[in-house]
Parts: C-alpha cells; sequence; structure tokens
C-alpha cells in the first residue's frame, strides 16, 4: 500500500515531514520506535537509524519507499532543504515545541497534514480491512479457547495474561490495548484495571480485548455469567444492551452521522429507562491505532461512509453492582454494518 501519495496528493505542498510512530506506521507498514518518513512528487524515504535500518530495508525491498540512516532529526531537516523545500507538511498535532522551534530555524512553511492522514485513515482498503478481519478472528479464536480454561479461583489478572498469551499464540502482533478483565462488582467500571480479585460462581465477568494483526487492531468485548445466577436485574439489563447493539447494527448505514448512530442504540436504552446509565459513546473508529476517527457519540457530526471500521459497544453501568458491555468490530459495506466478530452476543452462561 503506498499511503505515502495517498496522504501526500491531498495536501498543497513541496514536501511533506512525518514523525509519529502510528502515522509512519501507516505510511510505510514497518513499525519502529524512531524514523522519519519524507515525501514529494518524485520521492518517498524511510530515514530510521541503525536498529532499524537492516529489518526496514529487508521489509520495504522493492517496494514505493527508500531506506535511509539518519544520526537525527537535522540530518533529516538538511536533506530536504536541498529538495529546495518551502511549503512543508507536518502532522500539526503531533509536533512538539522544540519540533516546532527546529522547523522555525530551516524557514519552512508549514502546512498540517492532519486533515489528510485523518480522511485517507479512516477509509480503508482491501488490505487493510483483510488485517483488520484476520485480527478480529484471532480475538475470537483465543476467546473461545479461554471459555472452556476458566475455573473458580483464577483472578483476573491470571485470565487476562491467558488471552494475551492466547492471542499471541494464535499469531497476533501484539493486544491492541490493556486487556480488560472484570469479575462481579468490577464490571460496573467501563475501563477496570484487572487485579487480584478471584472468579466466583454466579459472577458476571466482563471482557475487553483485542489484537493486532499486520499493524491493524480488532477491538471486542463480551460479557457472561460464570455459572447460574438468580439476578433478575442481570438477566433485564443484558437483553437490554443485546438489543441496543442489534439494533443499532441493523439500522447504521452510509451516510449517518456518528450523532445519528449513538441515538439508536441509546433510544433503545430509553425506552427502557436505561439511558442514562449509558456512560460513553456508542463507538470509535478502529484501525492503526484503536482509537481513530469516526466517533460514535452523542455529540459527532462525523460522518460514516463505506469503508470505515469502528466499534458498536452498547453498555450499561450500575456502580456497585455490575456492568455490561457488548461489543464487535465492523465495517460499512454496500451502505450496511458487516460485523468482522462471529461469536454468539446472546447471553452465556458457563
Amino acid at each position: 500500500m503506498d499511503n505515502t501519495k495517498k496522504v501526500f496528493r491531498a495536501i498543497d505542498a513541496d514536501g511533506m515531514l512525518t514523525y509519529s510512530p502510528d502515522l509512519r506506521a501507516y505510511l510505510t507498514g514497518f513499525p519502529s520506535s524512531f524514523g522519519f518518513v519524507y515525501t514529494d512528487a518524485q520521492e518517498s524515504i524511510f530515514f530510521t537509524d541503525p536498529r532499524y535500518a537492516e529489518a526496514a530495508k529487508k521489509a520495504l525491498k522493492n517496494q514505493f519507499i527508500a531506506v535511509e540512516i539518519a544520526k537525527n532529526e537535522d540530518t533529516v531537516l538538511d536533506y530536504i532543504r536541498t529538495k529546495k523545500v518551502r511549503r512543508l507538511a507536518v502532522p500539526c498535532s503531533r509536533v512538539t515545541l522544540p519540533q516546532e522551534e527546529k522547523l522555525r530555524k530551516f524557514h519552512f512553511k508549514i502546512v498540517d497534514s492532519d486533515p489528510a492522514f485523518r480522511a485517507a485513515m479512516a477509509v480503508k482498503n482491501m488490505e487493510e480491512l483483510a488485517c483488520i478481519r484476520r485480527a478480529s478472528e484471532i480475538a475470537e479464536e483465543a476467546f473461545g479457547s479461554l471459555l472452556g480454561e476458566l475455573k473458580e479461583g483464577m483472578t483476573e489478572n491470571e485470565v487476562a495474561a491467558l488471552l494475551e498469551y492466547k492471542m499471541r499464540r494464535a499469531g497476533a502482533q501484539d493486544r491492541s490495548f490493556e486487556t480488560i478483565a472484570a469479575f462481579g462488582k468490577n464490571t460496573s467500571v467501563p475501563h477496570h484495571v484487572p487485579c487480584g480479585d478471584v472468579l466466583c460462581k454466579g459472577m458476571p465477568v466482563l471482557l475487553d480485548f483485542g489484537c493486532r494483526w499486520g499493524g491493524y487492531c480488532s477491538d471486542i468485548t463480551r460479557t457472561f455469567l460464570f455459572g447460574k445466577s438468580e439476578d433478575a436485574d442481570f438477566m433485564a439489563a443484558y437483553e437490554a444492551v443485546y438489543n441496543a447493539h442489534r439494533i443499532a447494527a441493523d439500522a447504521i448505514t452510509s451516510g449517518m452521522t456518528g450523532r445519528e448512530a449513538d441515538a439508536l442504540a441509546r433510544d433503545s436504552l430509553a425506552s427502557r429507562g436505561l439511558d442514562k446509565f449509558f456512560t460513553h459513546s456508542l463507538g470509535h473508529g478502529i484501525g492503526i491505532n484503536i482509537h481513530e476517527f469516526p466517533t460514535l457519540g452523542p455529540n459527532s457530526q462525523d460522518r460514516l461512509n463505506d469503508g470505515m471500521v469502528f466499534s458498536i459497544e452498547p453498555g450499561v453501568y450500575f456502580e456497585g453492582k455490575f456492568g455490561i458491555r457488548i461489543e464487535d468490530s465492523v465495517t460499512l459495506s454496500g451502505g450496511r454494518v458487516v460485523s468482522f466478530m462471529h461469536s454468539d452476543k446472546k447471553l452465556t452462561v458457563l
């Protein structure tokens, strides 16, 4: 994927310089903690240091981008100056104050590349969709394997670690984010940090997890019961969240705003008096980063289009009691939602 030209052509500039690790990975397909990508109408160069040079040259051989060793940022800026660049595009929201001062020292006229990156990264091509699909398959495979190994007395930390191990073993490059494993009343905290609390019969379990494959993320949440429960409130709330998820997935279409999509699930929960317990947005974009454009929330005017990938994750949370969230990673194709996830979202009782 030559994303360098895809982004550069959308910017009115002589050259484009990209610093941030996620944006570099989007442009090159090569992950690194240090480097700069320079692009103009004639060439694209990935400048990095000796730690990555050998691997980068191997990975990018016969590709659209050259690899060069750079001692530091000044080496790169000196090279750009030899190209007679006046208007230099950089992602302004990612540029630090020292970097900005250095750019001024070299007398470049700065153009913001942020909007071009946002638009380019929002709509995935077939190769990107294939990576997200595989990352989703791995996450679901790991989850299915995990369910058969859950035992009373296991801690949240142990379950989170086991799930991450299973994703790695199935081929994941890394987790998409820190895995959330919550038992019992801890499920009422949407972003609970796993701890030493132990699993007991009858407890609700909430797992929010995902992995990277080919540089792209998946994101999934499942809530289930570890043994039978007589909690009628939990059962009713689960059914409400399940219906909200189903309604949103069935009704979201291309051309909607993020606010309109969010309202589908929120209004469904409101019909049962539960909307005040839905304390976050319905979803977020997914790609190289686990949170990207667009946002599906009450205040979002982001327009949803075919090729976008995002989460649908309604939830309700009752402080000190329990919480429920059901999440799939999905895309829009032919104007309708297509889920990357295939595991059953109806209430599972182990």
